[in-house]
């Protein structure tokens, strides 16, 4: 493997995270993301516990041991999360999954360059969400399988759930995703679809939506917007210098040829959702904050001011629901929401986040 290593960013609340042997330096209270000297390191990828606990196997099998935040995984290691936990697995070319709560999965392979990368995971049991770093190479892919299918994407935001009883789910919310079963039968699925592959019935899409209620966040090109999600822990949006992050299941990030960006959240819950704003040059901007059912818009809040490069401004934002749907997060209906009025933010962004020096190297501050 090549000698590079991912970054950690300050950003939870409480400090600064030290990645043992990954990192040289401490990057305590800083507020930008800053790429580290590199030193050489075999692992394919690191592991970032959200919440809970987790637990690692090694590649030469035994019995499961504790994981820990920044420890080093490569292919053949298993990762298990506890109830009410998660995790996060970094590769070097910046692409992540998140494994959810009772999650069960092995990186079966990371094959990680530069130019072209290889990763697949094997899921054994639970639900993933995967960002795929976009690389040159078009022979690049990523893939999630099970018994019984494969799901490959070049690049995008893919999801898989595999059940006790064999059943195994995938969706796609950005790349065009491949999904084969273990007959050959082939069916490419389109961003906001999903199909379910489960005994001879071959693989057709569906619609894909994992709350009826949908948080979208419109920003100008001058600022980066990043949502913490109402846990506290998850996060979806933008980072200095302009890196893309998504540890939520079923999000959307994205941005348009004019550098606007976007970002689209499930939501049916009240919240809070904590809307943080960075700025990439000094000068007016404006966001666009709406609540949706089902496509239907609920609510519309136009947000703007002026911000200075390296400003943070935050706010919190909270909805209100049809009495009828709550409690049920994905039927959910939203009725209405506001945001708060945008205040500087002291300290580190929320959230924990570890980049990859590829993925900010080849960024370069240009988004």
């Amino acid at each position: 493997m090549r000698p590079t290593q991912p970054v950690v960013m300050s950003a939870h609340v409480r400090a600064a995270m030290i990645l043992g042997y990954l990192l040289l330096g401490l990057l305590s209270g800083v507020p930008d993301v800053r790429a580290q000297e590199r030193t050489r390191n075999t692992a394919s990828a690191t592991l970032t516990i959200l919440k809970g606990t987790a637990q690692r196997v090694s590649p030469g099998g035994g019995q499961p041991q504790p994981a820990t935040d920044g420890m080093n995984l490569g292919a053949g290691d298993r990762v298990l999360t506890g109830p009410n936990s998660e995790a996060l697995i970094t590769f070097l070319d910046g692409s992540t999954l998140t494994v959810m709560p009772k999650g069960d999965v092995t990186v079966k392979q990371a094959e990680v360059g530069t130019q072209r990368s290889t990763i697949a995971i094997q899921i054994h049991l639970g639900k993933v969400w995967a960002r795929v770093v976009r690389l040159a190479d078009q022979k690049s892919s990523f893939s999630l399988e099970s018994n019984t299918a494969t799901a490959t994407v070049h690049d995008g935001l893919i999801g898989g759930q595999q059940d006790e009883d064999g059943t195994f789910t995938c969706w796609t919310k950005a790349g065009p995703l491949i999904v084969t079963d273990r007959h050959g039968q082939t069916v490419t699925l389109r961003p906001g679809a999903k199909t379910v592959v489960k005994g001879d019935q071959p693989p057709t899409p569906q619609p894909f939506a994992v709350h009826q209620s949908v948080l979208t966040i419109a920003a100008s090109a001058n600022v980066l917007p990043l949502v913490l999600m109402d846990d506290g822990v998850r996060v979806a949006g933008f980072v200095a210098p302009g890196v893309e992050v998504n540890q939520v299941f079923g999000s959307f990030t994205g941005h348009g040829e004019d550098g606007t960006r976007t970002v689209e959240v499930p939501a049916g819950v009240p919240g809070p959702f904590t809307l943080v704003l960075e700025g990439r040059e000094d000068g007016p901007f404006h966001v666009t904050l709406s609540g949706s059912f089902k496509g239907v818009l609920a609510y519309l809040q136009p947000l703007s001011g002026t911000i200075m490069k390296g400003q943070r401004l935050h706010a919190r934002i909270e909805q209100v629901f049809d009495q009828a749907a709550i409690g049920d997060p994905k039927q959910a209906k939203v009725r209405s929401g506001a945001a708060s009025a945008l205040t500087p933010l002291a300290g580190p962004l929320p959230g924990k986040i570890l980049l990859s020096t590829d993925e900010l190297a080849s960024a370069g501050g240009s988004r």
